[in-house]
């Protein structure tokens, strides 16, 4: 008799331990699923769309480069470290974008709409100097508003 006990006992845990091993596959699956890990946060024309940063010269070099898409509320944000003239080109690109220049006191500088990648070698510059800059699928500016002079906020650099 004890020993059907101890039996039923071991059953039940291992029992436990297999439900618990299918609730932490599969929390950890929706979580990678659904992950804004890595990603922050912009907010322009009254809209926040999450980034992923752009800030070392090998980011900004790669950029969005050889990626198959980008989904409507995201973006990739350019950091320099200085103001300047920073041009775009779309090589290695496989779908149209809206490239939009900001000042270093976070206002819209400049807007290039529906780059398409066929545009390459051309290169795309804005007419005032810019410290950063937003890249987010074509459309997005003319859906948004987006305008000079629009004001953008975030809270990282």
């Amino acid at each position: 008799m004890l020993g059907a006990n101890k039996v039923k006992i071991g059953l039940v845990l291992r029992l436990l331990a297999v439900a618990a091993s299918i609730f932490l596959v599969s929390f950890a699956s929706f979580k990678l699923l659904n992950s804004t890990d890595g990603l922050s946060e912009v907010v322009i024309g009254g809209s926040a769309v999450e980034v992923e940063i752009a800030q070392t010269l090998p980011e900004r070099q790669q950029g969005l480069s050889g990626k198959v898409g980008l989904k409507e509320d995201r973006g990739m944000f350019f950091i320099f470290d200085q103001p300047g003239l920073h041009g775009f080109w779309m090589k290695d690109m496989n779908f149209s974008i809206d490239i939009i220049w900001i000042s270093d006191d976070k206002k819209v500088v400049y807007v290039e709409e529906n780059v398409s990648p066929n545009s390459y070698p051309q290169v795309y510059r804005p007419s005032v100097p810019a410290k950063y800059v937003l890249e987010m699928l074509s459309g997005y500016a003319a859906n948004n508003n987006i305008a000079v002079g629009e004001n953008v906020d975030f809270d990282f650099d």
